[in-house]
């Protein structure tokens, strides 16, 4: 088994790579960085196609050598250029090649340091992983000795959020980390214009916490019998006038990742138009972590096994 890393030519390696090391020295397994040379179909034979070939061969070539350059010697490390038809199609063809536990890649957009954009290449990975996909932020660094210190997992409430966040407590118990449930919520901007109701807005926001911490109390349980449980095990409510501050309300630390199930994104073609959970992606601190529908049901059966 290995982790996946997926580097863009033409664009950083840092925070994929160092996201990739992370989890490949926390979790004991071995770390494949994978540049992608996207191929023309059908094929043409030219000068001008060939230079175009070599060219991006070179930059594929060039961005692997970054990386190499940001792995520790003592994690064990292969390095592939590999073609395909597009980035995602190669990346999946590495994960099933080298029997990935995740799949790790950059965030798209201009690189605005801390910010989490799922561009095309991701959502495409989210159609079609069997395994989830870590997406670094811009700007993300981890020391050459770092191992993850916890994993927090977002929670809605619904059933289906409850069997990843045991799925992830599992997890957490694998690299001997930290583990703590989080649910986060906004108030309503004519309550934050407005002095009028705050205080009604407030009780509201309790009772939710109060309704959320109730309802983990079978998840902690459940936590509790595992063979091998997480370091530690809390729940943490989030709440703010805006997504950002109900998010950085709960602290953050380092080494951390955010775990949210894709089922929580709704329709994927709903997710340029935004969600509560694309929401708290893309105003996460920490490197994501999202569990795609294809590979809930596994990733969920881990705590099955406990």
């Amino acid at each position: 088994m290995s982790i996946v890393v997926g580097v863009a030519p033409g664009h950083s390696a840092s925070a994929p790579v160092h996201l990739g090391v992370l989890l490949a020295r926390s979790y004991r397994q071995e770390l494949v960085v994978v540049s992608i040379c996207a191929s023309t179909w059908p094929p043409r034979i030219g000068r001008r196609d060939a230079a175009v070939q070599e060219a991006l061969v070179a930059g594929a070539d060039a961005v692997l050598d970054e990386a190499r350059a940001l792995v520790p010697a003592d994690l064990t490390a292969t390095y592939e250029t590999r073609t395909a038809s597009s980035a995602r199609r190669g990346l999946l063809d590495a994960a099933a090649a080298h029997g990935a536990v995740r799949l790790v890649v950059g965030a798209a957009g201009v690189a605005v340091e801390g910010v989490i954009a799922v561009g095309s290449v991701s959502t495409g990975l989210l159609q079609s992983a069997d395994v989830p996909v870590a997406i670094a932020p811009h700007g993300f660094t981890a020391g050459p000795k770092d191992r993850l210190e916890r994993v927090t997992a977002a929670y809605s409430g619904s059933e289906t959020s409850a069997e990843l966040v045991l799925g992830a407590a599992a997890v957490a118990a694998d690299a001997g980390a930290d583990f703590r449930v989080a649910s986060f919520a906004t108030r309503p901007q004519a309550v934050t214009e407005a002095a009028i109701g705050f205080t009604v807005e407030e009780d509201v926001i309790d009772e939710w916490a109060e309704v959320i911490r109730a309802h983990t109390e079978e998840i902690l349980a459940d936590i509790a019998e595992f063979a091998e449980r997480p370091r530690s095990v809390d729940v943490v409510v989030g709440a703010g006038d805006t997504w950002a501050d109900a998010i950085s309300a709960v602290g953050w630390r380092a080494a951390e990742v955010l775990l949210v199930g894709s089922s929580s994104l709704g329709p994927l073609a709903r997710i340029s138009l935004g969600s509560h959970a694309m929401k708290i992606v893309r105003h996460a601190p920490v490197p994501v972590v999202l569990v795609p529908r294809r590979a809930a049901e596994a990733y969920a059966a881990r705590a099955g096994t406990q």
